[in-house]
């Protein structure tokens, strides 16, 4: 791909000429799983994107299934001999040419695949992308200390291993691979040799080495996909949840909005339907073809010459987001007051602005934990970050925090990782060499997709410098222990492609990896200094992101189009980076929003795992009138209500990697509808939230899907049959949404902040119609209650709690028939009836 095409965010160029895997030369046993020398063919792409056409350098009987179709392209009538350049190991003969392929076996429902020159498999790479030693935990758990070789069975047609419940298979001639695994019986992913057009050519280049014209030779791997088959993942797209029948490009770059192909957050892991999911684990960016321009096929490309693939299985995807961050990490559990109401603008100008907003919340009786304060902050605040502060406009900055913090606001500051020449600290920066540098050795200026307003250069912190690191997290010190709880850190996406770092990368390599190591390095400093996990905001990311642990889905249009496409970014994310999310309440950028936009966007905000009012004019719900006023209050004083609920979410979150915010395929994989659902969402296992995508104020008739099972709408109480679509009538203050039957909903009191301790009086709002089982969890260290809900045979319903917290707990059941309530009383279990 060109470099661009890439700044662009085009789509991605056509696969036309390379090498691709022909035949098994040798298979021999490694550690855990088997390696194989690969003999190369060399092919081109013909016919154009519509219709290609893989023609190797081999007589066409060889390739061709059918010869006798007359309009076969006159190209395809004698390529033998072309394409014999150089370029993969063992010499300038296409005969010669060969490739290694490794795959090992990590657990029973993951491997690795490794495909290059022997010199590069020798080679661990570390990027950052992988947890410390995770991947020597997960061979530890399967194996023990000392992993095995596998027995190699001879097949008719080539070899198969057999190791801890996934089978491998590899045919000679033509080369090709079958995967199996016990963890998804349903599935077989296997290489898409029979993707072949009326001419029995190929209309799919095999797994290989590959190019364009004036392109650095890149490796592939392609395989066949089912005709059902969805695709889902590839980090925060907001064009589409399905991405089948795309062509996808992982490049990050600032979106400018929310409404097309470009994302701020792209990760490089793919969830399909059928069972698996796909990690590649490079830093490069990745194009991946899904069912185009071929239905029967899909294609991955790294833009380096070898492949490092981790391919996961799993009877349902909850099962493969599990696997994926046993490797890729899961997000640190924040204190309580992360899931309270933050408010923020671009900008508060002045301490005194913060000061007016942090007691007008507290008199009109709007909730409020964190307020954020954008780059006025700041002396040189123009797209720069030298940690200087703005004395004229926020004098006494740690006074302003300390007084903030007794009246229960925590402090949010921004950042970006670049630096003005302008700035006080730009000359001590480039006297030590903390910055990327061009090819001639000088600080290069970040990528905006464009000069900044004042053309002048803003250089960029080179994280690949130890020193540079630790230099810019000195810099957050004083203010961490003057109290800021928080940074945002903003941008992140700009790192020119000729980019030279001080590890050696250029800036093709590491502009998607910049993300990754910018917010590492702020959360770090933060834990170091406060003693608790890090906390960042931050707007883009890659894959390891989610460790960090929240991001924001960038600057929508303050437009109802914006808003939903900010829903699809945040599903898909769900399901590659499942971290803590959130969305600019309101929308970021345009004409100040209406009243009725306002209040639907603070209702979708509001019961979201993160809820920010943020935008370049006033969010604050005063601003908006006293109906917007009331209605923010109320679903606010809601979400404070809830923490014991989203507190437990966000614990699964940092035990087993599942997001917070679902798509409903991954509560309801059976169900057909729930895969193409991206208009609604799960928060957590037991609430079904539904947006209404609309400003009008009148009331808007919601069409919504509901999966299988029975729902109770959670302002009405109607029970509900799902299975079906229904329409809620939905007057400007209602948010459509329903409880799962056989869900509890822990309730705290209603506050004006949340405190560091967990509540000790607890409503348990019980939904009766079907068993159900969770966990209500206290603290970081994962103490819990459990409670189980079960049937008696009485046609009555049995609440069991079980812990070692005692807790006053009250009980209302929510039957058909109304609300019964219950007093428990203090106690760390009980059981209830009803």
């Amino acid at each position: 791909m060109s470099e661009a095409m890439l700044v662009t965010g085009d789509r991605p160029v056509m696969v036309t000429q390379g090498f691709y895997l022909r035949r098994l030369v040798q298979v021999t046993a490694i550690p855990g799983g088997v390696r194989a020398e690969l003999a190369l063919v060399p092919f081109r792409t013909l016919g154009g994107p519509l219709r290609p056409v893989v023609v190797s350098a081999e007589p066409l009987a060889q390739q061709m299934t059918t010869t006798g179709v007359p309009n076969r392209p006159a190209e395809a009538e004698d390529l033998t001999g072309t394409g014999r350049e150089t370029g993969a190991q063992g010499g300038s003969s296409a005969a010669e040419a060969r490739l290694t392929l490794e795959l090992q076996v990590l657990s029973p429902r993951s491997l690795r695949l490794r495909l290059g020159e022997p010199e590069a498999l020798r080679q661990e790479r570390t990027y950052g992308m992988l947890v410390p030693g995770a991947l020597e935990e997960v061979l530890a758990a399967t194996y023990g200390p000392q992993l095995p070789l596998p027995s190699i069975e001879e097949t008719a047609t080539g070899v198969r291993v057999l190791l801890k419940g996934i089978s491998i298979r590899l045919e000679r001639d033509p080369f090709a691979v079958q995967i199996e695994s016990e963890a998804a019986p349903a599935v077989t992913w296997h290489t898409a040799l029979d993707d072949r057009n009326v001419h029995g050519l190929l209309c799919t280049p095999p797994p290989g080495l590959h190019s364009a014209p004036g392109e650095r030779r890149a490796a592939h791997w392609s395989w066949a996909i089912d005709p059902a088959e969805h695709f889902y993942g590839l980090g925060e797209r907001f064009a589409r949840l399905d991405h089948r029948g795309t062509a996808v490009t992982l490049f990050n770059i600032d979106a400018w909005g929310t409404t097309t192909e470009a994302a701020y957050k792209n990760v490089p892991f793919l969830l399909s339907s059928r069972g698996y999911g796909l990690f590649a684990h490079t830093p490069t960016p990745v194009t991946l073809a899904l069912g185009t321009p071929s239905a029967r096929a899909a294609l991955v490309r790294c833009a380096e010459p070898s492949l490092d693939l981790f391919v996961f299985f799993g009877r349902e995807a909850r099962e493969i987001l599990e696997e994926y961050t046993r490797l890729t990490g899961r997000a640190t559990l924040p204190p309580r007051w992360a899931f309270g109401v933050w408010l923020s603008r671009c900008r508060y100008q002045s301490r005194a602005e913060v000061e007016e907003v942090a007691t007008r919340a507290r008199a009109e009786g709007v909730p409020c934990d964190v307020l954020h304060i954008d780059p006025a902050w700041l002396a040189h605040p123009n797209l720069s970050c030298d940690f200087t502060v703005n004395e004229e406009a926020f004098p006494d900055l740690p006074g302003l925090i300390r007084e903030l913090g007794e009246r229960g606001f925590k402090v949010s500051l921004w950042e970006l990782p670049y630096i003005s020449e302008q700035a006080p600290r730009y000359q001590e920066a480039v006297r030590a060499g903390y910055f990327l540098r061009d090819e001639q050795g000088e600080p290069i200026g970040a990528d905006f997709g464009g000069p900044p307003p004042d053309g002048r250069k803003r250089a960029i912190v080179d994280f690949t410098n130890p020193a540079a690191r630790a230099w810019w997290q000195d810099l957050h010190r004083p203010l961490l222990r003057a109290g800021v709880a928080v940074f945002k850190t903003d941008f992140g996406e700009g790192v020119p492609l000729e980019a030279q770092a001080a590890n050696g990368m250029r800036g093709h390599e590491l502009r998607n990896l910049y993300p990754l190591l910018y917010n590492a390095a702020v959360h770090e400093v933060i834990s170091q200094e406060t003693g608790r996990p890090g906390f960042v905001w931050g707007r883009s990311g890659w894959a390891g992101t989610q460790r960090y642990p929240a991001q924001w889905g960038g600057d929508p249009k303050t437009d109802v189009v914006a808003m939903a496409c900010s829903l699809r970014g945040g599903l898909n994310l769900a399901l590659s980076a499942p971290g803590l999310w959130a969305h600019d309440i309101g929308g970021f950028y345009g004409p100040p929003p209406s009243p009725e936009l306002y209040i639907r966007w603070a209702q979708f905000g509001l019961l979201s795992p993160l809820a920010r009012a943020h935008g370049t004019t006033p969010r604050e719900p005063w601003a908006f009138g006293e109906e917007a006023l009331a209605i923010f209050r109320r679903y606010a004083r809601l979400r404070l209500r809830l923490n014991p609920y989203l507190y437990s979410l966000a614990w699964e979150a940092h035990a087993h990697g599942l997001p917070m915010l679902r798509p409903l395929l991954l509560e309801f994989p059976e169900d057909p509808t729930a895969a193409v659902i991206d208009d609604a969402y799960l928060l957590g296992p037991a609430l079904l939230v539904a947006p209404v995508f609309s400003e009008a104020r009148e009331p808007v008739a919601r069409r919504l899907y509901l999966p299988d099972g029975e729902w109770i709408d959670f302002w009405s109480d109607e029970h509900l049959e799902g299975g079906r679509y229904v329409t809620r009538v939905a007057p400007l203050e209602i948010l459509p949404v329903y409880v799962r039957a056989g869900s509890v909903l822990p309730l705290g009191p209603e506050r004006a902040f949340l405190h560091e301790e967990a509540p000790d009086e607890l409503t348990l709002e019980v939904y009766p119609g079907a068993p159900g089982r969770g966990s209500i969890v206290w603290d970081a260290s994962g103490a819990a209650t459990e409670w189980q809900l079960l049937p008696t045979a009485a046609d009555g319903w049995q609440l069991q709690i079980t812990g070692e917290r005692p807790v006053h707990w009250s009980v209302r059941w929510h039957t058909a028939r109304g609300i019964v309530e219950q007093a428990v009383g203090y106690t760390a279990s009980t059981v209830v009836s009803l």
